[in-house]
């Protein structure tokens, strides 16, 4: 019998970080670094587009790419079903976000996308804040 296995928040990231850093992109500020992307993709800057925030791919690479946001974004999403995944994530986004300085939460949530209209969303919010609080309560 298969046991099947979750991947916690934490492998996901990891996971989503390991396939975009051998995606084949390059990142440009300056026409010195246009043209090493360039190099580095073995192309002419008409084969290539940019994908905003310095990013270029080139235009046979586009779709890949979509499609390789929108399987994260599923994953994402899919993994959000579980409750333990959820307030992981969030656990691990209210430290990322800073939390325990400034008790905001609006970056955590957007970084997340959750659906605060959501109850099963709010309860595991809560737990997620109360387990950070709890873990963090000596560096308050």
């Amino acid at each position: 019998m298969k046991v099947e296995t979750k991947e916690t928040y934490m492998e996901l990231k990891k996971r989503h970080s390991d396939e975009f850093s051998a995606f084949p992109i390059a990142f440009a500020f300056s026409k010195e670094q246009f043209e090493e992307a360039l190099s580095k993709l073995d192309a002419k800057a008409d084969e290539c587009c940019s994908i905003g925030g310095g990013g270029i791919i080139k235009k046979t690479d586009s779709k890949a790419l979509q499609e390789f946001m929108i399987r994260h974004t599923n994953e994402l999403e899919g993994a959000f079903n579980d409750d333990a995944v959820l307030i992981e994530a969030i656990i691990y986004e209210l430290g990322n976000h800073e939390y325990g300085y400034t008790y905001d939460s609006t970056d955590t949530i957007e970084a997340l996308d959750l659906n605060m209209d959501d109850e099963r969303v709010v309860k595991c919010f809560q737990i997620a804040k109360n387990q950070y609080l709890s873990d963090n309560e000596d560096n308050f």
